[in-house]
């Protein structure tokens, strides 16, 4: 069982350590907290936190270091001091899709690289699913005889337009009973929309024209899903080159495979998580990830993860990542 001085000791020594970058001895931990107390007291005090697992002794220094189990306690306890709260929180996305043209993927590339300038780590943001995004319309429009422009509208406000080979001669008029029934239908391909797309088609033609856009139109909806946007990943290169130059290429790996992505999608409330070293994956003991949902709107939402090094800033980064909506 940990006394309140010994978590005192921990908490401290914790913060030493990611200020630092060394093991902290007790002669150091004295100076730099006034602490009134000896020496041999605070030299205790480490050894019984060493024998709880919470602490580390290295062979080339007298001081210690926290291990993944002192770094977990002193995160839990961050965690419950700033449990999260509805006030003061920042609808920066909103303003960044504006500030974007209601261009989605845009504002996400700013936002990641905007977190990771403010948190001083690498940042993954994961896009919304667009299943989540609804379409609240679509347009056609003829640009020329062989170039038709779809425009898709979804209820975020978010737009994007394609351009699509077609030499289908089709009115204004038509085109707009066009863009009405796609707008008007769920676009998941099923034997109900198809039947719909039969009966509502004027020639063979214009049938095929019409399944073609639902392809297209779910094609992208398939790929766009689930999108991770990266700001700055040589952050992270360079805090941990600082501490352990092996660990760099199995962490690369790691935040380039799905296994990162599956983490991200086990995020499904706005409660902030932090995994530490081998509780992210037992090949990775120098990174710790933490993790919470952003908002465009109080359905579209998706997840956010800020990745440096075990000893993180996580007072800072727990802060930055609450006051988000």
């Amino acid at each position: 069982m940990i006394t309140q001085r010994q978590l005192s000791i921990l908490n401290a020594i914790v913060e030493d350590y990611v200020d630092l970058g060394q093991p902290i001895g007790s002669k150091a931990l004295i100076d730099r907290h006034h602490l009134d107390v000896s020496p041999a007291t605070i030299r205790n005090e480490m050894k019984q936190l060493e024998d709880l697992n919470f602490l580390e002794k290295t062979h080339s220094s007298s001081g210690r270091s926290p291990s993944e189990e002192g770094f977990r306690l002193y995160v839990d306890q961050l965690l419950k001091q700033t449990s999260r709260q509805n006030k003061n929180k920042i609808q920066r996305l909103n303003q960044l899709l504006i500030e974007n043209h209601y261009d989605i993927s845009s504002a996400l590339s700013y936002f990641a690289n905007e977190l990771s300038m403010k948190s001083h780590y690498a940042t993954l943001v994961v896009r919304p699913k667009h299943s989540e995004e609804m379409i609240n319309n679509v347009h056609l429009i003829k640009a020329n005889d062989s170039i038709m422009i779809l425009v898709i509208i979804y209820n975020s406000g978010h737009v994007e337009h394609f351009h699509l080979n077609s030499s289908l001669e089709l009115s204004s008029d038509r085109l707009i009973a066009i863009s009405n029934f796609i707008s008007n239908n769920n676009l998941e391909m099923s034997a109900k929309l198809s039947n719909k797309i039969n009966s509502f088609a004027s020639s063979n033609e214009e049938k095929q024209f019409i399944n073609d856009i639902v392809k297209m139109i779910n094609s992208h909806i398939s790929k766009q899903s689930n999108t991770i946007f990266l700001g700055g990943k040589v952050k992270l290169i360079d805090a941990l080159n600082e501490s352990n130059v092996s660990s760099i290429q199995p962490i690369l790996q790691y935040l380039e495979s799905e296994r990162i992505t599956e983490l991200l999608q086990t995020i499904t409330t706005n409660d902030i998580n932090v995994k530490i070293g081998k509780e992210i994956d037992e090949s990775l003991s120098d990174i710790s990830i933490v993790t919470s949902q952003y908002h465009f709107d109080n359905s579209l939402k998706g997840q956010i993860a800020v990745i440096g090094p075990t000893a993180m800033r996580y007072q800072n980064v727990i802060q930055l990542l609450n006051q988000i909506w």
